[in-house]
Parts: C-alpha cells; structure tokens; sequence
C-alpha cells in the first residue's frame, strides 16, 4: 500500500492506525534495502521481529543480543522513523562504534532512505529541513523531530525521545557512553542497546547489563535473537557454516559469536586453550531463576548482600560452603562463596561482593548455619589467614582441610592445579549442577596455562565454586584427584 488514491477521510484512518500500532506503519509503509535482492523492498516483519518490536515498544530500557544478519538494526531504525514521524517534537539519538558507523545508520543509505520512501502523505506534515554543513550528523523535519548521530564520547547535552546504540559491545568504552547517554533519557525516554556478541571481551559492560537483565536484577530488559529466527536458514545452512567455520579456525567460537544458538553461547568466552572444556561446563549447566525475596523472607534467610538462592536449606540435607576472600577494598577483587548440595553437587546459593575479611567470614558464617551447619573450605592465602581464624574463634562450622593437611586450601601452583583437578573431574563426570551463568562465564574463561582468567577478568567466582566441587569431595566419600589429602578436618577450635 502506497497510499497515493487514498481519500482524505482514509489517509486519515490510515494515520491514526499509523500512530497506534508501530508494527503496522513498519510493515505497510517501510521500505529497507536487500542485497540479495538489490533493491528497496517493503519490510514484512518475521514473527521475530514482530516479538521484538512490541518488546521495544513497552520498555524504558532494552538490550538485544542477537545472532548476525536479522534484521535488527533496520527494525530499530524503523522504529525511531516511527517515533520522528508520527510524534512530532522527538529526539533521536544514534551511537555506534565509530562515528563514521553512526553517520552511515543516519545517510540516504539507512535511515534517511527509509524516510525518503515513506507514501507522500505520511510526509507531508514532516518536510526534511536543510541543517547545512552538520547535515550528515543532524537530521531535522519540519514537525520539530530530529535525529542526531555520534561518537561513543558525546551527546549528554540533549533531552532525548530514544537512544539507540548500534554494535554496543563492540563500543571500545560503553560504560562511558553510557555514562554520558543515559542521562539524556532520564526524563522518559528510551534506550536500545543492539549488538552481537564480541568474544574478546567476556566481561564486557554490554554483556554485564545483558547478564542483570536476564536475571532480572537491573531495569532492563533482554531479548536474545538466535540465528535460527531468520525465515531463510535451515539446519544444513547452520551445519555448514558450522563446518566451514571449524575447518578454518579449529573451533566454534566464531560460530557461536556470530551465529548463536542460545544466549550461552554468545556470552560464554573462546574455547581454545581454556582448563575445562566448555562443553563439560554447560552439560551441567541449568538455567534457573533465584528464588524472590518474599520466599527467602518466609524461610528466614540470612540477610547477605547479594545473596543468590536457588534452593533453600531443607531439612536433613548436607551441605559444603567454599570462600574465596579478597582484601574487600573498592579496588581489590570480590570475595566470593558457592553453596552445593553435599549429595547432588548442586549450586543452591551463591554471593560475591567487597568485603572485609572478617565481614566476609561473618556472612559465612551466617550463610553456613542456614544450611544446616554446612562444612566450609577456605582459601588459605593471604586474606584467607584472616578469614580462618575469624572462623575458628566464632564459628561452630566444621572447617576443611587441603591437600596439605592444614585447616583451609593453600593455592600455590600445587594446589591451584590440583583445585581446577578436581573441578574439572566434576563436570566431566556430571557430579554438579551450575546455576550461576556469571560463574559460568568465568569458569569458562580459566586459561589452561596459567589457571586464572585472561587479563582483566575476573576469577573469584570461578575459584569459589571450583574450592566447592573439592568440599563436595571432601565430605562425600568420592576418591580424592591424585596428591590430595582428604585425611583430617578442622574442628571448632582447631
């Protein structure tokens, strides 16, 4: 539909449809580029799309992680026309990675194309206003809409309708784009991030928000597109981009950067040369969601800052607690604890934060006696020292041994290997059940050479729960990795 023999009283019914139902104008009146067809041609939104335009439409903040070549970027954009269109006054802003990114999502090629293909009465109230020499940068309509596009660095001097950030976790510093976009939005707008997954940066600011979302622990909202939603792609499309990515590079990662099957994949970080297998780790993994506050309010948890729990303490069952300490600084690393179920090697809880020392041996402390006086593995480290002996004068937990004998684990380059021994024997055996995807991301990240995560991510998580797989053992009567002494236990006051 065109829109040119419409009378006025059906351009006008047309217009209000316009305005009520985004999805209509995109799927009628929008047209966007095809290179396999080399031409405009009308938008027909998937039933992807579709979900995913609604999911925009009724939320303040989304983050859309999504496989390559769906679409989305001309969805968003579509959607902000939408917005300069037919609400007359709006301000769109639009971040890429490169300055020269965002200008081509604003050209004739992108944005201003689709406008210029609009029927003539859906633009006869909204006339492109000539902006002079910051014309490839500011778009303005005579309606008093206007679009503007940026580096990552710039931008917190307007008040916008909806920000869009193309490639986000391809931005090279998101988290001050953001600092400097989202205040623009405080007053009622919108926000979109839009990316595909960068394997380079596993603990990335995109993948962080995308992360709180889905554990709905932040304002925003996730959506995650696999590869599959493309009408035109088949498994055999998948298998051979599967077999051709594999043959070139020797792994998948590639794969699952730009052609995910699920959201795990495309936050999870490369494979090649980490300690445990990826695919050990998610044969064990159970997406779960914690459980609400209302319910640990009614089983009486311990009020622990940032507490996770999946499972709470039931009667008769045994349970291990692992401890990770830091120096609890704001620029030290976390401290962090794992709770499994003794029998299962399930993850029931889990928290990490920047505490003092003894803070930190009080919460497990607390955390321990909630499980039904759980058994506790401690690193010995440095900070572990202060840990330990908070625990010995003021716990009644049974404290673990290492593979040294002495009351907690000493992680020198003995003790490190035999720890992620240990770890690795329970995935590949299937003897846990992991819950926690930011643990997951960083057991997946632990580097077979040096047995800690790449240079500017973090391992506490990571090193919590492999000390817990070592308790598991410990208390289970599993036989003991080579080298470690499973012979005697600290007790109250050893």
């Amino acid at each position: 539909m065109n829109g040119s023999d419409l009378s006025p009283a059906e351009i006008k019914r047309e217009y209000v449809r316009c305005k009520a139902d985004p999805a209509y104008f995109i799927d009628t009146y929008c047209r966007i580029y095809d290179a396999l067809a080399g031409d405009w041609i009308t938008f027909r939104l998937w039933p992807s799309q579709d979900t995913t335009l609604s999911t925009i439409s009724h939320n303040h903040l989304v983050a859309i992680l999504k496989a390559r070549q769906l679409g989305q970027t001309w969805l968003v954009l579509c959607y902000a026309l939408w917005l300069l269109v037919l609400w007359p006054a709006a301000t769109v802003l639009i971040f890429s990675k490169r300055e020269e990114e965002s200008i081509y999502l604003l050209s004739r090629e992108r944005l201003r194309g689709i406008f210029s293909r609009l029927p003539a009465w859906l633009k006869s109230s909204c006339a492109e206003v000539e902006v002079g020499a910051d014309a490839a940068k500011r778009w303005a309509l005579s309606n008093g809409s206007v679009c503007r596009c940026f580096p990552s660095n710039a931008g917190d001097s307007y008040t916008a309708t909806l920000v869009v950030v193309d490639e986000a976790d391809l931005v090279p510093d998101l988290g001050r784009l953001l600092r400097s976009a989202k205040p623009t939005i405080d007053a009622g707008g919108q926000m979109i991030l839009l990316s595909r997954a960068n394997k380079s940066e596993p603990e990335s600011e995109f993948k962080s928000i995308y992360r709180a979302a889905k554990s709905s622990t932040s304002p925003w909202t996730p959506v995650f597109l696999p590869w599959h939603v493309h009408p035109a792609r088949t498994k055999e499309w998948y298998e051979e981009q599967r077999r051709d990515i594999f043959d070139r590079t020797g792994s998948l990662d590639t794969l699952h950067e730009h052609y995910p099957e699920s959201d795990v994949e495309a936050l999870s970080p490369r494979t090649l040369d980490k300690r445990i297998p990826p695919d050990w780790i998610l044969q064990c993994y159970r997406e779960a969601k914690p459980l609400p506050r209302t319910d640990l309010n009614m089983a009486k948890a311990p009020s622990v800052p940032g507490l996770t729990v999946y499972v709470h303490a039931k009667p008769a069952r045994r349970y291990v607690l692992s401890g990770d300490p830091a120096e609890g600084n704001p620029t030290s690393d976390d401290s962090a604890c794992e709770v499994l179920d003794r029998a299962t090697g399930e993850e029931v809880a889990c928290f990490a934060g920047k505490f003092q020392p003894a803070v930190f041996a009080a919460y497990l402390d607390t955390l321990g006696r909630w499980y039904n006086n759980a058994d506790i593995l401690v690193e010995r480290n440095n900070h572990g020292h202060a840990v330990l002996l908070w625990l010995r004068d003021n716990s009644k937990l049974r404290r673990l041994t290492g593979h040294d004998g002495g009351i907690g684990w000493l992680s020198n380059s003995k003790g490190k290997a035999l720890l992620y021994d240990c770890c690795a024997d329970a995935f590949r055996e299937q003897e846990t059940i992991l819950h926690s995807f930011t643990t997951l991301t960083q057991l997946q990240s632990i580097e077979g050479a040096t047995l800690l995560a790449p240079d500017g991510q973090h391992d506490d998580r990571a090193d919590a729960y492999a000390l817990a797989t070592v308790a598991v053992a410990r208390t289970s009567g599993y036989a003991a990795p080579p080298g470690v002494a499973f012979a005697g236990q600290g007790r109250p006051g050893m």
